[in-house]
């Protein structure tokens, strides 16, 4: 918790509940997603996420100065090997990011963490993304900066493209088999000049967020109040 480097702190209740029971509910514009953690012996941690088709993804968040947020990612293809990805937060209170928020230091891709001319992170794999052995030993499971930052050393070092035929996907991983399934079921949609899902407007309200409830809540509803059971078009 002293560490002042981005990341989560142990104290965080995301890192101190147990492995998580996940819930996709399917939608028209994608799916709702949360994980549910056990805290102790009474409590739950329940984190949601929004994914909208075709890559758009809104989480829950805290600015640097403690502002309840939400954020989220825009994974635009260029080609067969790149694209292009917009981070986006706002505040989801009546108080304004600082400036200091708006740099997203916690995040390692803030405006200071990538070159204005190219777009290209300063931490890249010509550098080894930032990776300090020494920090890595005393401070952080991954020596490198940022959430961001660390999510993107792991999702560029498996290459462009992967041989998704090798891979053996668990219940852990429900929320990317549904992502498939959905990206798959667009693209037969747009062949046969079909609607895909996400073309709508359905999803223009819907905000992601996270809190700690008893076990016996009814956490759907005071985190997902837009996705009622009649948008549900199936639970997985």
């Amino acid at each position: 918790d002293k560490s002042t480097r981005g990341g989560l702190k142990p104290s965080n209740p995301f890192v101190r509940g147990k492995a998580p029971n996940l819930r996709v509910d399917i939608t028209d514009y994608g799916y709702l997603y949360a994980g549910v953690r056990p805290l102790g012996e009474s409590e739950i941690h329940v984190r949601t996420y929004h994914f909208i088709m075709p890559f758009h993804q809104i989480r829950p968040a805290r600015s640097e100065s403690g502002l309840p947020t939400d954020a989220g990612h825009i994974w635009v293809p260029i080609d067969d090997h790149n694209c292009m990805v917009y981070n986006w937060i706002y505040s989801t209170t009546d108080a304004d990011l600082t400036a200091e928020d708006r740099l997203e230091r916690g995040l390692g891709n803030g405006p200071l963490h990538v070159d204005p001319k190219t777009f290209r992170s300063f931490q890249n794999r010509t550098n080894n993304y930032g990776l300090d052995r020494a920090v890595q030993k005393t401070e952080s499971y991954t020596g490198i900066d940022g959430i961001n930052q660390q999510d993107r050393a792991l999702q560029e070092s498996m290459g462009p493209i992967v041989d998704r035929s090798r891979e053996h996907l668990g219940p852990a991983d429900k929320a990317i088999i549904q992502a498939r399934k959905l990206l798959r079921d667009a693209v037969r949609a747009v062949e046969n000049d079909g609607q895909p899902a996400g073309t709508g407007t359905s999803y223009y309200t819907v905000k992601a967020g996270e809190d700690v409830f008893a076990r016996d809540a009814d956490w759907h509803r005071a985190l997902a109040p837009d996705i009622t059971k009649d948008k549900i078009l199936q639970t997985v």
